[in-house]
């Protein structure tokens, strides 16, 4: 019986668990950040290999090649703020969001869609402020 894939939510949330986890451990390589990840919450019919979620590894990969670009077009957005005083998980979820609305080739993921996502995730894993906050970076990169 094959497994399940993941959906792209669920995708997402596990490129936001291994970004983080490489913030926190920077001896963790890419790779075992994304296995652990996976491994969370895991259920037994779901893909729990890297290899079994490409787009896993496109987002992180991605998003890890083009951080310190990613953080200025961030920082470009903030008022009054840094990049380096946002939480970790905000942050994460911002980078994930921004390569996604700008890096990612895939019309199934219009801008819109990435800033509801990052929303999405701001509500599960960060405090109330953070949907708003991450709306409002992230509305003011289209608006340009």
């Amino acid at each position: 019986m094959s497994k399940k894939m993941l959906n792209r939510r669920q995708v997402r949330e596990k490129a936001i668990q291994t970004l983080f986890q490489l913030t926190l451990n920077k001896e963790l390589s890419p790779e075992e950040a994304m296995e652990n990840a996976l491994m969370i919450d895991a259920i037994e019919d779901i893909a729990t290999s890297v290899e079994d979620v490409p787009y896993l590894s496109e987002l992180v990969l991605g998003i890890l090649g083009k951080e310190e670009m990613i953080d200025n077009l961030i920082q470009e957005h903030l008022k009054n703020w840094q990049v380096s005083r946002l939480t970790k998980i905000d942050l994460a979820i911002l980078r994930l969001a921004v390569y996604e609305m700008f890096d990612v080739m895939d019309e199934n993921v219009p801008k819109k869609v990435a800033i509801n996502e990052a929303i999405e995730l701001a509500k599960l894993y960060s405090d109330d402020k953070a949907p708003k906050f991450i709306n409002g970076v992230l509305s003011s990169m289209i608006e340009e």
